[in-house]
């Protein structure tokens, strides 16, 4: 993948809402950006129009961070981008000043932040990562900004079953190397083994993994995902990652939390050759998700059939599942 050597100092998307006034279909626009002047300050602006009663209103423009429903609308509709050193990091001491202050964040997770830069990278929107770069050249740490990692999904699965599957921490046990997986498979009894797992693809492009009956929004820790579905691992012959001797034998997109398209398969591809899996070249079951429009229901597509099987009416060919959060 080519590193975007200028990346985004803007970045925006539009989605539908409710009109306050007359109770219309709205659209909402909204963005983030860098300052201008210095290029390092974060700064958001949205504003809302109504075609039925001609209403028009600024709701924010400036400074500040961007209020998460909106920041993950733009994760959604652009995708995230990942920022990643360029050349040697130098003085770690610097890096890390430089991240303590554009995080504001304790000693301890800007330690995390600066082992996630070294290793694999740091994940986010373009703007963020723009000023993320701007930031840590200024202190001598030169990164690029890569992009292009498709399509981010955000959960929409019952509010209630986000709520109660990650009020008790993290779930998803996070597999990024080929020693990783090793100690990961290790540890998990045969009978586990037996059963496909569940996983997601985090924004990081980390695997995360949970026992098969886990819900993935807990898996994600309620977070925006590259993908989602179930794994099964197999052993090999060829000795597998990290001498452990497994492979992937079966994978789907089945999430009916996060719903996720087939064309999230390269992200998976991604995170398992990291690992150092054998894997197969695409999902070996592959999910055709899609809402209706008329009834709003989300079903799964059998045998190309695209007709919804709550109403009968006719279902888009292109994935639609959470196409209100953004609009084209």
């Amino acid at each position: 993948m080519e590193p975007s050597m200028e990346p985004s100092m803007e970045q925006g998307a539009r989605t539908a809402v409710r009109c306050g006034d007359c109770g219309g279909a709205a659209v909402r626009s909204f963005g983030q950006f860098l300052d201008r002047d210095r290029g390092r300050e974060l700064c958001w602006d949205a504003e809302l129009h109504c075609p039925s009663c001609d209403l028009y209103m600024c709701e924010h423009s400036g400074p500040g961070p961007m209020p998460e429903d909106l920041r993950t609308a733009l994760l959604t509709a652009h995708g995230p981008a990942r920022l990643r050193l360029s050349g040697p990091l130098g003085d770690p001491v610097a890096a890390l000043r430089a991240l303590r202050e554009g995080a504001g964040t304790s000693l301890g997770r800007t330690r995390e932040l600066l082992a996630e830069l070294r290793e694999f990278g740091l994940a986010g929107t373009t703007v963020e990562m723009a000023r993320w770069r701007v930031r840590l050249g200024e202190r001598g740490v030169t990164t690029e900004v890569q992009d292009g990692f498709g399509r981010a999904y955000r959960y929409v699965g019952p509010p209630e079953l986000r709520e109660l599957a990650t009020g008790g921490g993290r779930v998803g046990q996070p597999v990024r190397t080929e020693s990783g997986f090793a100690a990961w498979v290790g540890a998990r009894p045969a009978a586990e083994l037996a059963e496909p797992f569940t996983f997601v693809v985090d924004l990081g492009g980390a695997l995360r993994l949970a026992p098969r009956r886990s819900e993935h929004v807990a898996c994600a820790n309620g977070e925006l995902v590259l993908s989602a579905g179930e794994i099964g691992f197999q052993r090999s012959d060829g000795g597998g990652a990290g001498g452990a001797g497994w492979e992937v034998g079966t994978v789907s997109n089945l999430s009916t939390g996060y719903c996720p398209d087939v064309v999230s398969w390269p992200a998976v591809a991604a995170a398992l050759d990291r690992i150092g899996l054998p894997r197969p070249g695409g999902f070996t079951q592959a999910v055709v998700f899609r809402r209706c429009p008329d009834c709003g229901q989300c079903g799964i597509v059998r045998e190309a059939h695209y007709v919804c099987v709550f109403c009968d009416a006719d279902l888009p060919e292109r994935w639609n599942v959470d196409d209100g959060c953004c609009l084209p």
